[in-house]
């Protein structure tokens, strides 16, 4: 009888996965809305090195004093979309949101690198 190694797969619960998902904005998704709504702020979570490397247009770096800003004073129905490079810090920040009462933020899914592949591909990928 052959023996294995156990697969240690983290399983997330079904209602977990749901949740992620509807905080997702695909990139074509954001690029539509980004010509739609003037009133909609993008928010980069990834550091400032790559931030000032490359970035979506008009996007805001994270920056501590901008994360206290949002949470102490920004209305919570700001439409808001968090990105990252491949989008898993993306969704975490949306979720902090959404735990703080924001009632439009999303996460970019893929992150900045899917926007390269997807929206823009002059931008270049890392």
């Amino acid at each position: 009888m052959a023996t294995g190694k156990k697969l240690s797969i983290p399983i997330r619960p079904a209602e977990q996965v749901d949740e992620e998902s509807r905080l997702l904005i695909s990139p074509a998704d954001l690029a539509a809305r980004l010509k739609k709504d003037s009133k909609l702020v993008l928010v980069d979570v990834r550091s400032e090195l790559e931030h000032r490397m490359l970035r979506i247009e008009g996007a805001k770096l994270a920056t501590r004093d901008l994360v206290e800003e949002i949470f102490s004073k920004w209305d919570k129905a700001t439409p808001l979309v968090v990105y990252d490079h491949t989008g898993r810090d993306g969704v975490n920040a949306a979720k902090a949101l959404v735990a703080r009462g924001f009632t439009d933020a999303k996460a970019l899914a893929g992150g900045i690198d899917a926007w390269s592949q997807a929206v823009d591909p002059l931008l270049p990928r890392y």
